[in-house]
């Protein structure tokens, strides 16, 4: 799978009137950084991709590849929610009568 975040990352600055000035600001990530991957010269650095990610509100597959990864939301309950106490679960074996 080709990365996309050039192209991704320029969709989504242009459609929400961003600039990599501000991501930068509220990412901590630089603005070399940014300007790397929206132009293409620079390789994304894994946890710079998280944090600009979590801050536009996308996944991190969707701004690397600029789609959905159907399997990403269940991993984020199990890493985010799962582990903090958000979910309780309980397993339970149950005796179906026969006949059902």
């Amino acid at each position: 799978m080709k990365l996309k975040i050039t192209q991704t990352l320029t969709q989504i600055l242009e459609s929400r009137r961003l600039t990599i000035k501000e991501i930068s600001k509220a990412t901590g990530v630089p603005m070399s950084s940014i300007s790397g991957w929206k132009k293409d010269n620079r390789s994304p650095n894994a946890e710079q991709v998280a944090k600009v990610a979590r801050h536009l509100g996308v996944t991190v597959h969707f701004l690397l590849f600029g789609e959905e990864d159907h399997e990403e939301p269940l991993q984020k309950i199990l890493k985010e929610d799962f582990f903090t106490g958000t979910f309780e679960i309980t397993v339970k074996k149950v005796k179906l009568k026969e006949g059902k």
